[in-house]
């Protein structure tokens, strides 16, 4: 019988190389994810846009677009137009989740169509990468209503059946409305418009009482319009009072515009594109783009973002029957 010379010795030493080869693998392999991430993007992003051309989903997308480029994210916009955003969410819900498809989103849009509309989405799977305006509402009257404060307007709920118009049944201009009414504990007939290009003239001509819609087109319209109140302080109204300030306590329905991407993407390919985003918007060219542009920016991560669409899903779940019954 042989007796076998490997000893303790041989042993130890057996195991020591051993061991370096499997530490050098784990170094090998961590390159070689490293290397991977920083390949990310080895070609053009698709960059889903849900509104036509000239809107503000689209204007504020293409003065982003160059100097995320600058960042080494080059990005083709792709108009899926059509159903409020539907479409285009729907595209990104089921497309590869390699980070190579990405879109602006105005939250609380998808999280309407996942509780109140059945989208078969899931609006807390997609991935946020970075934001950069929160907006709030504005409550306006006629320029020669007799209603000249929020207070006015809530004396004249209980006289009689005022009139309130949104921006869009079922929209986030409509939750806004059905939290003041819920919070307040107010009573009113809603009408619903296709968007403030019809209700702006309803109000103007007196064929609603007050009408909800955004800060910036109120603006471009203040000529003819008086304006009750901001449900959060707001660049392109600087003179006009929050509601809150005038003494009545409701929660702001704030939009937030940003980008987001598939569910499941990596995490290291996440960061890529956060980071590129985040130095983009620290071009001072970008933020004098977007206020010509009538946006004023505050910036959002990641880890931001999830908690406003975390809110947005809590507080549409909590008034969905309010909504559907208005």
């Amino acid at each position: 019988m042989t007796k076998s010379r490997y000893g303790r010795r041989d042993f130890l030493t057996g195991s020591a190389r051993a061991a370096l080869g499997v530490g050098a693998a784990a170094l090998v392999g961590s390159s070689v994810r490293e290397a991977l991430a920083q390949t990310f993007p080895e070609r053009e992003l698709t960059w889903l846009i849900y509104q036509a051309p000239g809107g503000s989903i689209d204007v504020t997308s293409r003065a982003i677009q160059p100097f995320v480029a600058e960042q080494g994210i080059k990005t083709n916009l792709d108009y899926a137009v059509g159903a409020g955003g539907r479409i285009a969410r729907n595209r990104l819900f089921r497309a590869r989740p390699d980070g190579y498809t990405i879109m602006t989103e105005s939250s609380p849009g998808a999280v309407m169509d996942e509780v109140l509309g059945g989208a078969e989405y899931k609006s807390l799977a997609f991935e946020p990468i970075y934001g950069w305006t929160i907006v709030g509402w504005q409550f306006c009257v006629k320029k020669d209503s007799p209603i000249r404060t929020f207070k006015d307007f809530i004396d004249e709920t209980k006289k009689r059946r005022v009139v309130v118009g949104t921006i869009g049944r079922g929209g986030s201009s409509h939750f806004q409305l059905m939290l003041t009414k819920k919070e307040l504990g107010i009573n009113f007939d809603v009408a619903h418009f296709d968007g403030s290009g019809k209700g702006y003239p309803a109000v103007m001509g007196g064929h609603i009482d007050v009408l909800v819609s955004g800060p910036g087109s109120g603006s471009r319209n203040r000529e003819n319009i008086h304006f009750l109140g901001l449900t959060r302080p707001e660049k392109a109204l600087p003179d006009v009072p929050t509601i809150q300030s005038q003494g009545f306590n409701i929660t702001s329905a704030d939009q937030i515009w940003f980008a987001h991407t598939t569910p499941a993407v990596p995490a290291d390919r996440l960061k890529i594109l956060e980071d590129a985003f985040a130095r983009a918007f620290t071009k001072p060219e970008l933020r004098e783009r977007m206020e010509k542009a009538g946006e004023f920016i505050t910036l959002m991560n990641r880890a931001e973002l999830q908690q406003h669409v975390a809110k947005h899903f809590r507080l549409i779940s909590e008034n969905k029957q309010a909504m559907q019954e208005s």
